[in-house]
């Protein structure tokens, strides 16, 4: 994660190079927009005694999240010399996809794939091929540098089940309010997202079926004020379609999961609280779409009273679970 950089003098060589790859850390913001952090990377193979190349890495971290979660997205990109050029690979150590696209500056260099492209990494993948960096004419001075954004998730997913039919968060017999609806004037602008107002310590069930791929349960502090969100406790699920579940203001150590669980709808999964940017208890659920902007939060329809009615909920309703 943290690269380094030693200065050279003179110009750039293939064939006498001793410039380290420096750092880049992709600070988070509210808007989750990482791409205009992105910093541009000089660098060129070392040689070492022998006259061979040295592989070098260089490990990236971004939070491109509308909420500032407190666990990176861990990419690690590098290269390796082959015969004439350069291959670029990517690691991905996350439970979920990472996507994240190239922006190339290059001297007498060809990339062999497209800046336009967007590559995603699946799940725990090493080695993930980018392309080649080939030179245009061999024996002169090469160079390359690039730009980069990352996006959690598969940004290139644009159909998703629109049709499914969630379940409630809570144990058949409850009834809630939602506090704060879809585009809410507190904290959801723009935003489709869904605050239900329940006392702290009450069971949370998926609401779908999926895989847990982040969950942070060690914060304890609460405020009304958006600083705050920096705090948030909350589960992280993706669902089958590659969209994710993500429930917030969970209690202190309130999950019941760990990262890689595979969960069944209406498992119970956490006990809500009152943890980060929080004016009470409630749970905030969110459905979303992973984007290089911001997540594309999306609408989602829920089974209501006995489970016969499927409807989009409203903010100020009470709904209740019999099912």
């Amino acid at each position: 994660m943290h690269g380094r950089k030693k200065n050279t003098q003179g110009e750039q060589q293939q064939n006498n190079n001793r410039e380290k790859m420096p750092e880049n850390l992709c600070p988070a913001d509210t808007t989750g927009n990482c791409s205009k952090y992105s910093q541009l990377h000089k660098f060129a193979p070392d040689l070492n005694p022998e006259g061979n190349y040295m592989k070098k890495t260089l490990l990236i971290t971004s939070l491109c999240l509308y909420v500032a979660f407190s666990k990176a997205q861990m990419v690690k990109v590098f290269y390796e010399n082959k015969d004439q050029g350069f291959v670029i690979y990517a690691d991905n150590y996350e439970l979920y996809p990472v996507s994240f696209t190239f922006s190339f500056n290059l001297l007498n260099l060809y990339f062999s794939g497209s800046d336009k492209k967007v590559y995603v990494i699946p799940p725990k993948r090493e080695r993930f091929r980018i392309g080649e960096l080939t030179p245009l004419r061999i024996g002169d001075q090469t160079k390359f540098s690039y730009n980069f954004k990352t996006a959690i998730g598969d940004v290139t997913v644009k159909k998703y089940d629109t049709s499914f039919a969630y379940d409630l968060p809570f144990q058949k017999g409850k009834s809630y309010k939602v506090n704060q609806g879809y585009n809410g004037t507190f904290s959801h602008q723009n935003e489709n997202a869904l605050d239900f107002t329940m006392p702290e310590e009450t069971e949370i069930l998926a609401v779908r079926e999926g895989r847990v791929v982040q969950i942070v349960q060690n914060n304890t502090e609460s405020c009304p004020q958006e600083e705050c969100k920096k705090y948030n406790n909350f589960i992280l699920i993706m669902h089958p379609d590659g969209t994710f579940g993500y429930y917030a203001h969970i209690k202190y150590n309130g999950s019941k999961l760990k990262p890689g669980d595979h969960v069944k709808q209406g498992d119970v999964i956490a006990y809500s609280g009152n943890v980060g940017w929080s004016a009470g208890p409630h749970l905030h659920f969110a459905c979303f779409l992973g984007r290089f902007e911001k997540w594309q939060t999306i609408e989602t329809r829920f089974k209501i009273n006995k489970g016969d009615s499927v409807v989009v909920l409203k903010e100020g309703n009470d709904y209740m679970r019999d099912y």
